[in-house]
């Protein structure tokens, strides 16, 4: 038994088919629909290079705001408005469809199978292009009113940069994919012949250059990565102070960093948490299934629903 799970995400879309045991295999990968036609049109065009008379159901993790019955309303870092993606998906495939943010699949996926195996209340970080966030309470997403979890928009500096949601010194402005990016092409336009440059030949320096780099041992792309596991950190101190999770699981592009992105980020904890000398400490892991979380979550989830 297995379902299609796309990652809807602000750089790419990644769509495979999922087991219930969580392996994902016939993966496709697109570029993200760049206008409102293409949020309609290219998530189709994935699931019918996936879909086989074995798969009974699609499920979609959009980087965005998502209502209950699975329309997206907006997202910072995506096309397109008040896309009815459940409708949509249903009406052209037949098959049992769920929408959710991309975030609270991802928290899913680490809850049920992954690095949040065997607690009861689990926090996920996801650093792509932006940053999103999912709790898990005994199994649940914890929604709230319908959109909670959107951590990346903690303001953590009055007056900060800009962020695409419009407000200044969001979280992820910090600490996310879009940072290492900008990081990446400060330091080669710094020093064209240091590691990043090097790895970026021939190409636009971006996150993943900084973090090959990091991981190849660079210290100046180690100093850098640093820097965002400071910031993420200070904002998972903010989170544990309110929700004291039994774990933190940090997932995205990034969780291949491992502990080079982890230890910066304990020692914030550490420096800002309030009473942290008296509290257990929340184990700060990577995800499991990397940046593969939200797409396997999606997967779980649609192979869960009740048949049409």
């Amino acid at each position: 038994m297995a379902a299609i799970g796309i990652d809807l995400g602000g750089t790419k879309m990644s769509g495979g088919v999922v087991s219930v045991e969580g392996k994902v295999t016939h993966r496709v990968e697109l570029p993200r629909p760049r206008d409102s036609a293409g949020m309609v049109e290219d998530p189709k065009a994935l699931v019918r290079r996936l879909i086989t008379r074995e798969i009974r159901g699609i499920g979609l993790g959009v980087a965005g705001l998502v209502t209950a019955d699975g329309t997206m309303e907006w997202g910072p870092n995506v096309a397109g408005e008040h896309i009815a993606f459940r409708r949509i998906l249903y009406e052209e495939f037949s098959l049992p469809v769920i929408v959710d943010n991309d975030a609270n699949l991802a928290a899913l996926a680490e809850a049920t199978l992954g690095a949040g195996v065997g607690h009861r209340s689990v926090l996920m970080a996801t650093l792509g292009t932006g940053m999103g966030g999912g709790l898990v309470i005994d199994g649940e997403v914890y929604r709230g009113r319908g959109f909670a979890g959107e951590i990346g928009h903690i303001i953590v500096d009055v007056g900060g940069p800009l962020c695409t949601c419009g407000r200044q010194g969001c979280w992820e402005t910090f600490a996310s994919g879009r940072r290492l990016d900008q990081m990446a092409r400060d330091a080669v336009a710094a020093d064209p012949r240091g590691r990043i440059g090097v790895l970026a030949t021939g190409a636009i320096p971006d996150g993943r250059h900084l973090t090959q780099a990091a991981i190849d041992g660079d210290a100046e792309a180690c100093r850098l990565v640093a820097e965002i596991g400071g910031w993420l950190g200070v904002g998972l101190a903010n989170l544990i102070v309110v929700l004291d999770p039994e774990v933190v699981v940090v997932g995205g592009g990034v969780s291949r960093l491992g502990e080079i992105l982890l230890r910066p980020a304990q020692r914030a904890i550490a420096a800002t948490l309030e009473g942290y000398d008296v509290r257990t400490p929340t184990p700060i892991v990577a995800a499991a299934f990397g940046e593969d979380a939200a797409l396997v979550g999606a997967g779980l989830a649609a192979a869960k629903e009740p048949d049409v």
